[in-house]
């Protein structure tokens, strides 16, 4: 592969990284984002979001279960009842959506992005793995951008 010479590279695709990213795209460098997992970070695809997903689950839950015991009006339903795996793919389906938008919001703005492990060659210079073959990428800027 060709090596890739850009004005702004940025090394993690989360929240810090994909919003950096876009706005160097936006004021016309060429930007390169490397991430080795999803785009959106930890919030978006293991922590807040999908924790969220499932807490609202549990909440309507309890709804159905406490309206079921107490309809002054004398209806009642059957016991509320749960299908996991239905839940699970209706929060994959959420996340799913919401990283396919970081990834629009990234085209959209002109960023390349490359999904790998980015290793320090020196202060301007990486090598990508891509799952079996490298790229090297040089900036002029580079922002690390890897979470905590």
């Amino acid at each position: 592969m060709a090596d890739i010479s850009c004005d702004a590279l940025i090394v993690g695709g989360g929240p810090g990284g994909y919003v950096c990213a876009i706005r160097a795209a936006q004021l016309g460098l060429r930007t390169v984002l490397v991430e080795r997992s999803a785009l959106g970070g930890t919030c978006l695809n293991v922590g807040c979001i999908p924790s969220k997903a499932l807490i609202h689950v549990a909440d309507e839950f309890y709804r159905m279960v406490d309206a079921s015991d107490s309809m002054p009006t004398g209806l009642s339903c059957a016991e509320p009842s749960i299908d996991l795996a239905k839940t699970m793919r209706w929060k994959d389906g959420i996340v799913s959506r919401l990283t396919s938008g970081v990834e629009s919001l990234l085209k959209r703005a002109g960023a390349e992005v490359l999904r790998g492990t980015a290793s320090f060659l020196d202060g301007k210079t990486v090598e990508v793995d891509l799952d079996g073959t490298t790229q090297r990428v040089t900036s002029k800027f580079t922002v690390i951008a890897t979470g905590s």
